[in-house]
């Protein structure tokens, strides 16, 4: 179709018109990765009498601290504890360092003394009250189960209803529930089951020591903040860094940790303490540092190297990434990006981005699974080269478990880096599997048109593929696949042919399944001597409001053996009768030789009637003469 030629008033415009546009399409790339929405987190602690066994030394209370003082000052949160009824300990907050000391007070009030364990009540109170434009998020802590009465059959029904109409809502109002199951005794079935459904992450902590590194896998899920990398516990810090926390982790709990600063000067926490601005807490196995505007330069931890090791960081020069899903399934196919700001303001300055060398990685603990180099001069994987985005694709395909992207750049003169966990579920939420029926198909007629033997229908396989989807993750009527079979056969000239076989492939044959139902059944292709394969991928709305693009696994069709793809023409009446039983008639026999010795008899006697004639008419002619 020929282009209509442009009118005189948009080609005097035609520049600002494009300049607008170039704005409109930048401000629509940048807003994912700049749309940071702040984070609420809304605790809970169980305080139950069981607690005095699971947690005798009571170590609930560091690890609320660490939570607390790791809370980036964006993020906002809310306490609760909880037994056989609720209690509101903390009012929802900004995480600002008044708040901070707020959590800290609140953590030594931490007790074991309440004879139930209400956990529908506690995610009810905790869900009642939310601020505008936050990332919602639950905390859930807990080593037991429901228990809210004596009556066993109360708790089997308050667990019901916890699952089917608590969740739900919950999911419906974008809450997101993550849970740490403390002790063998708490019922990790339950809690992983309120996180899968909600989009959280479940973690579970086999004894009091393991509760620090839970409550950060959490924090990193629900709200991660800039940090810088450490490599052999070193790390540097540049002059935009307005405040240093570190966390540092021991291999024993009565070893010293301590900081050696660019000065050269080595700090442990009784030395600390002459410092203004700093902040040593060394209980509960581990040190958590905070510093106020800390000097430039290298620094070093002089302790255990351990993965869970941290350096995070209050700065005004900021990592920013495309927010990441805390569930995602095997599969699922993620685009993003990172962009570095300076108050806020995206970094596009060419000579900057383009020196800047920028990774993304996917780690579980300190084992790396895999690793992208990034750029911003439009190489693979980036789009734009200059636009200050660094492009990355993830294909995420891992065994279950909870897994880190961690995001990293560096300069002559700043380093950063950024990490999210996340939780891969165990399955996609869509099931393929093969269902073979044999059925009855009407007799082929003769080739030549002759009626030929009385036949019998032959039988058939018939094979189809059904499709099972999980309506407690997918929205109803929005998932579909789309894909194609590719199908290929052995071919070779013929019987007796000295040629070497070769594959044959058939046109590939497209696929567009709309899932209304759970479960569908949809066709095979036709060719059954060929072994076929189904590439497809969802493509569906999950009930945590977010959009998935998932490639599934190769599903493969195998061939159909030539007696179940031809199966042989019906033989006569009598031969297939007398095939299908393997017997000979007995009844049919007797009666025929019945009928023959009756026929035999009766001539015999007819002889003999005629014989006897014959002697009586030559006795008369005798005596006549």
């Amino acid at each position: 179709m020929p282009v209509p030629p442009t009118s005189p008033p948009l080609r005097k415009h035609a520049s600002t018109l494009w300049g607008l546009l170039i704005l409109l399409i930048t401000g629509l790339i940048c807003a994912p990765v700049l749309a940071a929405t702040p984070p609420e987190l809304h605790v809970l602690i169980d305080v139950s009498g069981s607690m005095k066994q699971t947690d005798p030394q009571n170590l609930r209370r560091p690890a609320l601290r660490l939570l607390g003082d790791l809370l980036p000052p964006s993020a906002q949160i809310g306490i609760w504890f909880f037994g056989d009824k609720i209690s509101p300990m903390l009012k929802t907050a900004s995480a600002d360092p008044k708040v901070k000391e707020r959590v800290r007070q609140t953590a030594k009030k931490i007790r074991s003394n309440e004879p139930f364990t209400d956990i529908p009540a506690a995610l009810t109170a905790a869900a009642a009250t939310w601020n505008d434009g936050t990332d919602r998020n639950i905390l859930l802590l807990s080593d037991g189960m429901v228990d809210i009465s004596p009556d066993k059959s109360i708790n089997v029904r308050a667990q019901a209803a916890l699952l089917q109409k608590l969740v739900p809502q919950l999911r419906a109002e974008h809450i997101r529930v993550h849970t740490i199951a403390l002790s063998k005794d708490a019922d990790s079935k339950l809690l992983s089951q309120i996180a899968a459904d909600t989009g959280g992450i479940f973690v579970e902590a086999d004894s009091a020591d393991a509760l620090q590194r839970a409550f950060l896998k959490i924090f990193e899920a629900a709200a991660p903040r800039d940090g810088l990398p450490l490599k052999d516990n070193k790390f540097l810090v540049d002059s935009a860094v307005k405040e240093l926390t570190i966390l540092a982790f021991r291999d024993k709990p009565e070893e010293q940790t301590k900081l050696k600063l660019p000065n050269g000067q080595i700090v442990d926490a009784q030395g600390s303490k002459s410092k203004t601005g700093w902040r040593w807490d060394d209980s509960g196995g581990r040190d958590l540092v905070t510093i106020e505007n800390p000097p430039a330069g290298a620094w070093q931890i002089i302790g255990a190297l351990d993965p869970d090791n941290r350096a995070l960081i209050i700065t005004d020069l900021k990592l920013r990434l495309t927010p990441l899903p805390t569930r995602i399934y095997p599969g699922e196919r993620i685009d993003g990006a990172l962009m570095l700001t300076n108050h806020d303001q995206p970094i596009t300055k060419a000579a900057l981005t383009q020196t800047i060398k920028a990774t993304i990685d996917e780690q579980k603990g300190s084992e790396l699974i895999t690793s992208i180099k990034l750029n911003d001069q439009g190489a693979d994987p980036d789009i734009i080269g200059g636009d200050g985005r660094f492009n990355y694709q993830l294909h995420l395909i891992d065994p279950a478990g909870i897994y880190s992207l961690v995001a990293t750049a560096s300069s002559p003169t700043f380093q950063r880096d950024w990490r999210q966990n996340f939780a891969m579920a165990p399955m996609p939420p869509v099931q393929l599997k093969i269902v073979s029926s044999e059925v009855e198909v009407p007799p082929a007629a003769n080739a030549d048109g002759t009626a030929g033997h009385p036949t019998l229908p032959v039988k058939k396989i018939m094979r189809q593929i059904q499709v099972t989807q999980d309506p407690t993750v997918l929205e109803p009527n929005t998932a579909k696949l789309i894909g194609q079979w590719q199908c290929e056969r052995t071919h070779s000239d013929g019987q007796y042919s000295n040629k070497p076989q070769s594959n044959k492939i058939v046109a590939p044959i497209p696929i567009e399944w709309n899932l209304t139902h759970t479960t569908m059944m949809f066709p095979t292709p036709d060719e059954t001597t060929a072994d076929c394969v189904l590439n497809a991928v969802l493509k569906a709305k999950l009930t945590t409001h977010r959009e998935i693009d998932l490639v599934l696994e190769p599903f493969k069709l195998a061939a159909l053996t030539p007696t179940e793809a031809q199966p042989k023409q019906a033989e006569p009446v009598e031969q297939a009768q007398e095939g299908a039983s393997g017997k000979i008639n007995w009844m049919l026999i007797i009666v025929i030789n019945v009928i023959t010795l009756l026929l035999i008899g009766l001539g015999i006697w007819l002889w003999q009637q005629k014989v006897k004639r014959t002697h009586r008419q030559l006795l008369k002619e005798a005596q006549s003469v």
